[in-house]
């Protein structure tokens, strides 16, 4: 690496401190106003989504009174499983049912934007999460859910049996929007915008204010330096001179005058 590269890392480097150092105050204060921003509209316009999950487990093995597992029984339930959740996101019959089921009106491509069917760490157990505006309309449709897929998919798949294990609740806090994480991420985007501006502005501004600019930034030898000298303070400094002669003159004159 040359001489001039070295010189010029250090002065990004140095224009890097320095603008971190002048302007750390209007950095944190900018970062602060847009936390407060993100936070305002998180809380007033952003329409918080709630969500109620319905439980299900898939049993291969339907012999009643059976109380030995095979591991062919749990891999072939897993396979169910994953079956069960292609059949409910896919079967028109299944959501109409669900949906004159609940006491929420809308249409079925409408509520399958509504759900997410997963697997429960790839077990003989899956879910459906209801997202929804209203708690009450994702716990009415969960609802809806639990009464419904036990009795459908067992007709379509023609084995094993789906039966719940756990009681969809009604949300009380919304899934989304995070007003924390919300908060956060405002104020980490305006202190860093505010910082590059800054850096920027400094880093491109070409203008010489001391004899050190010209040495990082250009690297030329100094032969000498300009003073700066204000038309304000000549002027004073004439006005000044010309009370110092006016008064020097009625000296003398009051001195001619004694003798």
């Amino acid at each position: 690496m040359t001489n001039k590269e070295n010189s010029t890392n250090r002065v990004n480097i140095q224009t890097l401190l320095y603008v971190l150092w002048r302007r750390v105050f209007w950095i944190i204060g900018i970062g602060i106003a847009t936390a407060l921003v993100f936070a305002l509209v998180t809380k007033f316009l952003v329409t918080p989504v709630y969500s109620s999950t319905a439980k299900f487990y898939v049993n291969n093995n339907t012999e009643k009174g059976s109380t030995t597992i095979s591991s062919q029984d749990i891999y072939a339930s897993q396979s169910l499983a994953e079956t069960a959740i292609v059949i409910i996101k896919n079967n028109n019959e299944l959501m109409q049912r669900v949906i004159s089921s609940s006491s929420v009106e809308c249409s079925v491509e409408e509520l399958k934007e509504m759900i997410t069917a997963t697997s429960l760490s790839s077990t003989e157990a899956f879910a459906i999460k209801v997202s929804n505006t209203s708690p009450e309309d994702a716990l009415s449709l969960a609802d809806a859910f639990r009464t419904v897929v036990p009795e459908m998919i067992p007709e379509v798949i023609q084995g094993g049996d789906v039966s719940t294990f756990d009681v969809p609740e009604k949300a009380v806090n919304p899934d989304s929007p995070n007003l924390f994480i919300n908060t956060l991420i405002g104020g980490f985007v305006g202190a860093i915008v505010s910082f590059l501006i800054f850096f920027l502005s400094e880093a491109l501004d070409n203008t010489i204010y001391e004899e050190a600019d010209i040495k990082g930034k250009f690297d030329y030898p100094i032969i000498g330096l300009i003073p700066t000298i204000s038309v304000e303070a000549d002027e004073e400094r004439g006005k000044k001179s010309a009370k110092s002669k006016k008064k020097d003159r009625q000296n003398r004159k009051e001195t001619e005058a004694a003798k």
